[in-house]
């Protein structure tokens, strides 16, 4: 794995929120392509409003002091993309990691939830947490890598999505 060629910025030009915008709608389609089955549940997790007014308002809830959004590069092209925001309490929560699948086995995954973690230890956050697919077996390996334990849900959520999804937590 040879990480040299690969850079992580805080997105804070329009041209990097843009590259944002393009890596987390590729994240969703990317969802719909692999995991046919459970389109109904994708459809429902990214609601397709409040989605957009996520990407529009970007960085939004993820902006400093008490969020981060992070871009990573690879030979100057897009190559991932994650977030952090405030859960309250000392808490955040890692949202929207997503490594396209040219740029997988790269280290760029590795690279962005290492900054996002260094840079929820410098808001002073005590504990993150996540959420994730049950069928992401790639992405739960990276984070128990990282030191995440499987956790119950930590917010509200219908049975079927509750069967859908995996939660993780990890103290900073």
């Amino acid at each position: 794995m040879n990480t040299e060629s690969i850079l992580v910025l805080q997105a804070k030009t329009e041209a990097q929120l843009s590259d944002v915008r393009a890596l987390m709608r590729a994240f969703v389609a990317w969802h719909r392509e692999r995991h046919v089955d459970d389109i109904a549940l994708i459809d429902r997790y990214f609601d397709e409003d409040e989605f957009a007014a996520e990407l529009a308002s970007l960085p939004g809830k993820y902006a400093p002091p008490k969020g981060s959004l992070l871009i990573a590069y690879d030979k100057g092209k897009p190559a991932g993309c994650v977030a952090l925001r405030d859960l309250g309490e000392r808490v955040c929560e890692m949202k929207r990691m997503f490594v396209p699948v040219e740029f997988r086995g790269l280290g760029v995954g590795r690279a962005l939830a290492g900054e996002i973690i260094a840079d929820a230890k410098a808001a002073g956050y005590t504990a993150m947490r996540l959420d994730t697919s049950k069928r992401q077996n790639e992405a739960m390996r990276l984070y128990e890598s990282f030191g995440f334990t499987r956790i119950e849900p930590y917010y509200e959520l219908p049975d079927d999505m509750r069967d859908w999804l995996v939660f993780f937590e990890r103290e900073l």
